[in-house]
């Protein structure tokens, strides 16, 4: 029984364990949500495809924690979103050494030049020109608002990747299995493998890649250096996945060039 449970009260437990279990079966039937999305960026980048996959991992925990099925949202997308952020959170962090696509090289010179129009013009004592808002802005690039709200989170990281979505066209969707024992048991195996981290690396994965807080900030929060936190990463996300196969709950190397261990400077 987990600490959280023994605090609520008795009639209450029920409840608990039923969303428990959700949460448990929510996990282990879109673990293959994970693996396009690692891929995708690990192509960009020179992070592992495994650390990436074993990051996207946290993310699905943290979507199936948080998920609420009375907003209207299906849980794959909402999923999606979490990996998504859990990566871009993490490679925040990492060696900046992305491959910009052209198209996004092409992006951010255009709006560079509208805004040194926008500052020119406002030098010369051109009043009239107001500042520009985000939405005269993506519809003067040319992009939706799904895009520019991507390209602008992205830009704002250093880390500009396709616009187009390519991580999105995941195999088509099959029918929802109903729920099982088999869902929940893997669901609990891999909740239990992250509560068995050694109590430091446990906090990092928490801070960085659940909470999305930089190295540094966890650094300071922790009062260690971020090298320290940086490692300490590392070494959980390879136990995570160490673990992970141990159980058969790895995932299977899919088709494509695999990057090897993460290329980042060594810490």
């Amino acid at each position: 029984m987990t600490s959280t449970s023994l605090l609520q009260p008795r009639s209450s437990r029920p409840a608990l364990s039923r969303r428990l279990r959700q949460r448990n079966d929510r996990v282990a039937r879109h673990l293959e949500l994970v693996r396009p999305i690692a891929h995708h960026y690990s192509s960009l980048c020179r992070e592992g495809r495994d650390d990436l996959t074993q990051v996207g991992l946290l993310g699905l925990l943290r979507a199936a924690e948080l998920f609420q099925s009375d907003q209207g949202t299906p849980f794959e997308a909402f999923a999606r979103h979490h990996i998504r952020g859990a990566i871009l959170h993490y490679l925040r962090d990492q060696a900046p050494v992305i491959r910009l696509p052209r198209r996004q090289r092409e992006l951010e010179d255009r709006l560079r030049r509208l805004q040194q129009s926008q500052a020119g013009a406002a030098a010369e004592g051109c009043h009239r020109q107001e500042a520009l808002a985000n939405s005269s802005l993506h519809q003067l690039l040319g992009l939706s608002e799904a895009q520019w709200q991507r390209f602008e989170q992205l830009r704002q990281l250093g880390r500009l990747v396709s616009l187009d979505g390519e991580e999105e066209k995941l195999a088509a969707a099959e029918p929802e299995p109903e729920d099982g024992p088999g869902g929940c048991e893997a669901g609990e195996r891999i909740m239990a493998l992250l509560a068995q981290l050694e109590h430091r690396q446990r906090t990092v994965v928490k801070e960085v890649v659940l909470a999305g807080q930089s190295l540094r900030g966890t650094a300071r929060k922790m009062q260690v250096s971020p090298m320290t936190v940086h490692r300490l990463l590392a070494r959980a996300l390879d136990t995570l996945r160490q673990r992970l196969e141990g159980e058969g709950l790895g995932f299977s190397p899919a088709p494509g060039p695999h990057h090897g261990p993460s290329a980042s400077p060594a810490c």
